[in-house]
């Protein structure tokens, strides 16, 4: 084994890809290859030489992206939960490193990463693979939902899944970097900018807001905390969440915050709703 320099480890990896003539293991959670059309050749060029290639990545509804560049250079990607490994071998010489195939790995990280070419490191390198890789392969994609919500931008996600929940025309804008709902009420969604919770407000009248407790007392709302200002009730989730931008939730993420979106619409449109039938009782 010997350690490789950091800037020295995008070229041991090529220089393995290039030099494989039989087979060609690479284990990569997350891949990305724009703008680093290098690899994609020297990968290309293997294959053309009858080079058995195996490509191990990261299966994720939000890495969709991986294992559809792999599939692009001919590749079936084989898909695994929780991967988080990185080594690349042929038959003889191997380097596990910290690096992803990542254009920007290649060209910014400072990575970690080593040689080994011994017939019993290679060996190690085998059963690595043999024994904890290929038990744990999935033979399924996520399911077309959750490809959906990795895939498309989150105001649509959330504009469809309010109008189909609601059966009701719900629309969904920018402003400011809130989202503005409208659905028989105005609502603001957004992002804290420092601690990642998730925040939702509807626009409330006089009455409703003199009569607040009342919500208070029938809400379910059990995730979130509620307040109220002059003109809005609002609804902050307890927890933090991993990014402050719609787009780049995780997809468990958007579909917590769509949860917590539509119960609270439901609630207060109930609560408007009280407000109005019980007008003369509770004025």
């Amino acid at each position: 084994m010997k350690i490789i320099p950091p800037y020295q480890i995008t070229s041991e990896i090529l220089n393995l890809i290039n030099e494989a003539k039989e087979y060609l293991i690479l284990v990569s959670p997350y891949v990305n290859f724009i703008n680093w059309d290098r690899i994609k050749i020297d990968i290309e060029n293997a294959l053309k030489r009858n080079v058995k290639i195996k490509f191990y990545t990261r299966l994720d509804s939000e890495n969709y992206k991986s294992w559809e560049q792999i599939e692009a250079l001919g590749i079936k990607p084989n898909l695994i939960k929780n991967l988080h490994s990185k080594l690349y071998f042929n038959e003889k010489s191997g380097i596990v490193t910290s690096m992803n195939l990542l254009t920007s790995s290649n060209l910014n990280a400072i990575e970690f990463g080593a040689i080994y070419n011994t017939e019993e490191e290679l060996k190690e390198l085998k059963e690595f693979v043999k024994k904890y890789l290929e038990p744990n392969l999935e033979k399924e994609k996520p399911n077309d939902e959750d490809l959906y919500l990795a895939k498309e931008k989150f105001q649509i996600v959330l504009q469809n899944y309010l109008t189909n929940c609601l059966e009701q025309n719900v629309s969904c804008k920018w402003n400011n970097g809130s989202l503005i709902l409208n659905a028989k009420n105005q609502y603001n969604l957004s992002l804290d900018k420092v601690r990642n919770n998730f925040e939702i407000s509807g626009v409330i009248s006089g009455i409703e807001h003199d009569n607040y407790s009342i919500f208070t007392a029938n809400s379910n709302l059990s995730i979130v905390n509620l307040s109220l200002n002059s003109s809005s009730i609002q609804a902050n989730s307890k927890k933090s969440f991993t990014t402050n931008n719609f787009d780049f939730l995780t997809v468990a993420e958007k579909k917590e915050i769509m949860n917590i979106a539509l119960n609270f619409i439901i609630e207060l449109a109930e609560f408007k709703s009280y407000c109005y039938i019980n007008r003369k009782a509770i004025c």
